[in-house]
């Protein structure tokens, strides 16, 4: 425990599901929280629970579209805490759009501003704050399995998380010369608030069994420990790099 003691870390979507883990996880290494969410009771709920474990947390009511919003969550980060030392771009739409033919350009379109541009913008406005204040810090993108493998009625969602693949690329590239490492964790099937009936469905349970090596539904808590790493003061020779943690789901399905 420690290995983020005293670092100020902002999650965006961290009112539940993986961002809600992983901010867990990071206050009980002794990180600062700063969230970022638009749902305000969630955002309230996960600041509750670090602070009731003993951590340090702050959040503002945000979506990571606006830049104008991002701005102030950087501005109350840094008067919360100093300077910023880590960011996980976690904040996403991930819901089924239904056949390609059917999508309309208004459900492609939300799917690509929060998952992808928004993950831009609030990278963004970070990493200048990072570059100005010589933090060398951390940027952890959230992908998922489809930056790499389709899953039939989520085009949006899969063009938009191929899309974060690149942008930590970019990201990686041009950020090195200040130090910054950026990293992508690519998720498979976790089990989150959202889609617990699904995870207990027989469905789920055939796709387990065929395609999950390790046997079991993903938690937050897997991705969260990998998350500590990419954050820490440990992670210096990894950058631009993609982590999977699909419990082996994309090497049973490359064929």
């Amino acid at each position: 425990m420690g290995r983020l003691k005293n670092k100020v870390a902002i999650v965006t979507g961290a009112g539940r599901g993986i961002g809600k883990g992983i901010s867990l996880r990071f206050a009980a290494e002794g990180a600062k929280l700063v969230i970022g969410e638009l749902d305000r009771g969630n955002m309230d709920g996960t600041i509750a629970e670090i602070e009731k474990a003993g951590g340090q947390a702050t959040g503002l009511s945000i979506d990571v579209r606006d830049p104008a919003a991002v701005e102030r969550l950087v501005k109350h980060a840094e008067e919360a805490f100093g300077p910023i030392d880590i960011l996980v771009n976690n904040a996403a739409l991930a819901q089924m759009q239904g056949p390609f033919l059917d999508i309309s350009l208004d459900a492609w379109k939300d799917q690509l501003d929060v998952n992808l541009t928004g993950y831009f913008i609030v990278g963004q406005a970070v990493a200048r704050r990072m570059v100005e204040t010589g933090s060398r810090g951390r940027v952890v993108n959230i992908g998922s399995m489809q930056s790499f493998v389709y899953q039939p009625n989520f085009a949006g969602h899969a063009a938009s998380k191929g899309g974060v693949l690149m942008l930590t690329k970019a990201m990686a590239k041009e950020l090195a010369p200040y130090g910054i490492v950026v990293n992508m964790i690519a998720p498979g099937p976790i089990k989150v608030e959202r889609n617990v009936a699904r995870h207990e469905s027989l469905e789920m349970a055939e796709f387990i069994d065929t395609f999950v090596l390790s046997g079991r539904s993903g938690l937050p808590e897997d991705i969260a420990a990998v998350a500590v790493f990419l954050a820490s003061d440990e992670c210096t020779f990894v950058t631009g790099s993609t982590i999977t943690v699909d419990g082996g789901s994309t090497a049973a399905l490359s064929f």
